[in-house]
């Protein structure tokens, strides 16, 4: 059994992944979304018996606020909802120091200090060590002098996992975006202190218990975020140009570039299932990872289940070079088409275009909104090859099942 969640988080990510055993299935739960979407991921760990809220992994991909406030509201209630990570995979100011740096300066960011503040935290209350737990130097990067890709296996009929982004260079741009970014906010770096007060004030990052029925008071699901916690976002690539015009794979983003994105296979033996999860990577850094693959290398391209398109369908990080290294059948697109207008219609048409498959291409979507709504039309569909996939009635989430 192989089974995968795009729950609902506006224009931003939450990937709930369940397989084997259908009774007790493992689970891995990339990204939480924005925090005002935070009340679907707790209605789905909800339906989970407290007893069995057990995940191998935890993977946040980096720090934009549209993929981490869920995880800061989900590790402050993490006691009371009874979820037990066995990892938790991020690169936080520890980790970035660890990126070999010829300035040899420390840096910190807000969004960064206070995820790991609490990942710390959830580390002195249960007595383990998860963060970044078998990486050497606790650092989730390529490290492109090394023969191959990094490769971790999650134990014993468990996926295995292999790193297609962050490497050391986007790295290292992401460390001097945060330092300037850090010092913008009034804030020193390891000041727990400061930071609390900013979560304290902070409404939409508040946890919300185990309370069933526990309603959470904040409107705007569909609005930016960040201003709570005194304006500090790092700067999305998009910004408020938004797209016209941009060129395929053109994203800068220091942030976006800083991505974890995984080539997720299960089995670990003769996979069935492998999906490209891209977070909000880089194209071209995405693209020389999978070249590095003996199944993509030169002409050859890597057979997929299914690809979570980078960026939430933006046409900033996708390009032809890319697509070119894939044979997917499915393409995931997590957006309601709030704040940024994703999935840009050019970066979609691009990836039906260069789709590679025998079968049509299918496109999956989480929202049925007026961003994804173009896709829909049956007569479109027949003439252009493809098909559209929409939660169906009042489902909560699309999914894809193995």
């Amino acid at each position: 059994m192989f089974r995968l969640e795009m729950l609902p988080a506006a224009h931003g990510d939450c990937l709930w992944i369940e397989y084997g055993d259908a009774a007790h299935p493992r689970r891995v739960l990339i990204d939480g979304g924005p925090g005002r979407t935070y009340p679907n991921l707790r209605a789905r760990i909800v339906q989970v018996p407290k007893a069995e809220r057990r995940f191998d992994l935890l993977v946040i991909t980096h720090i934009d606020a549209d993929h981490i406030e869920g995880v800061v509201r989900l590790l402050r209630d993490a006691e009371a909802l009874g979820c037990v990570f066995d990892r938790i995979w991020f690169n936080g100011r520890d980790q970035l120091d660890q990126v070999p740096d010829p300035a040899g300066q420390p840096l910190g960011a807000l969004q960064g200090e206070l995820l790991g503040m609490l990942i710390a935290d959830y580390e002195h209350r249960t007595g383990t060590a998860v963060w970044n737990l078998g990486w050497p130097d606790r650092l989730v990067a390529i490290d492109r002098e090394a023969a191959g890709l990094p490769v971790v296996d999650l134990g014993p009929g468990a996926c295995q996992l292999t790193l297609l982004s962050p490497d050391h260079d986007r790295l290292l741009a992401l460390k001097d975006a945060w330092r300037k970014a850090l010092k913008a906010a009034g804030l020193t770096s390891g000041d727990t202190a400061a930071l609390r007060l900013r979560l304290e004030a902070a409404r939409h990052l508040r946890p919300l218990g185990d309370a069933l029925g526990a309603v959470d008071d904040i409107e705007g699901a569909d609005t930016g975020d960040g201003a709570e916690l005194g304006g500090f976002e790092l700067a999305d690539a998009l910004g408020a140009a938004g797209e016209a015009g941009a060129a395929f794979g053109s994203d800068d983003s220091e942030a976006n570039g800083s991505s974890i994105a995984l080539l997720l296979e299960y089995p670990s033996e003769q996979p069935t299932v492998r999906l490209l999860l891209a977070g909000d990577a880089w194209a071209s850094v995405l693209e020389a990872s999978i070249r590095r693959l003996p199944e993509a290398s030169g002409s050859g391209r890597l057979a997929l289940s299914g690809f979570k398109l980078p960026h939430h369908g933006s046409v900033r990080n996708v390009h032809a070079a890319l697509l070119a290294c894939l044979d997917s059948a499915r393409y995931l697109v997590s957006t309601s088409g709030a704040v940024f207008g994703h999935p840009n219609a050019r970066a979609v048409d691009l990836v039906l275009a260069e789709h590679h498959g025998t079968s049509p291409a299918r496109l999956l979507f989480n929202y049925r909104s007026a961003t994804t709504e173009p896709w829909a039309d049956p007569e479109r569909q027949h003439a252009e090859g493809f098909v559209a996939v929409y939660p169906p009635g009042s489902a909560q989430a699309t999914v894809l099942a193995r």
